[in-house]
C-alpha cells in the first residue's frame, strides 16, 4: 500500500491543528457586528401593488391606476384555451402517444421472470 510519508512527520502533525485554528473564526469574522433592520410596518398588498406599480411603472410612462395596470395585463392573453390552440394539440397527442405506448409496453412485456407471475 503506498503512503505519503512526508505528513507522518512533525511538522504534518503540526500543520493540521494550526490549519483547522485559523480557519474556525473566520465565519465569526464575516458576520455582521451590527443587528439585521426591523422590517417596515405590514401593509395591505392593494397598498404594496399601488406602491411598486407608482414607483416602478412611472419610470416607463405608463398609467399608475389599477384598472389600467389590471386592462394591459389581460390585453395580451388570449381567449382560447392553451389545448384548442395548434401547439396544445400537438401536445396533448405527444403526450397520448406517450401513454399509449406506455401501456402497451407494460402488457407486452417480453421478459417472463418467476416473481411476475
Amino acid at each position: 500500500m503506498l503512503r505519503i510519508m512526508k505528513w507522518r512527520g512533525a511538522i504534518g502533525r503540526a500543520l493540521l491543528p494550526a490549519l483547522a485554528a485559523a480557519l474556525i473564526p473566520l465565519p465569526a469574522a464575516a458576520a455582521d457586528a451590527q443587528p439585521a433592520p426591523k422590517p417596515p410596518k405590514a401593509t395591505t398588498i392593494k397598498a404594496s401593488v399601488e406602491k411598486i406599480a407608482a414607483t416602478d411603472f412611472a419610470a416607463a410612462g405608463a398609467p399608475t391606476t389599477t384598472k389600467a395596470v389590471r386592462a394591459q395585463s389581460t390585453s395580451g392573453m388570449s381567449d382560447r384555451a392553451f389545448f384548442k390552440t395548434r401547439p396544445g394539440m400537438i401536445a396533448l397527442a405527444i403526450l397520448a402517444a406517450g401513454v399509449g405506448y406506455a401501456v402497451y409496453s407494460a402488457k407486452n412485456d417480453r421478459i417472463t421472470s418467476p416473481a411476475k407471475q
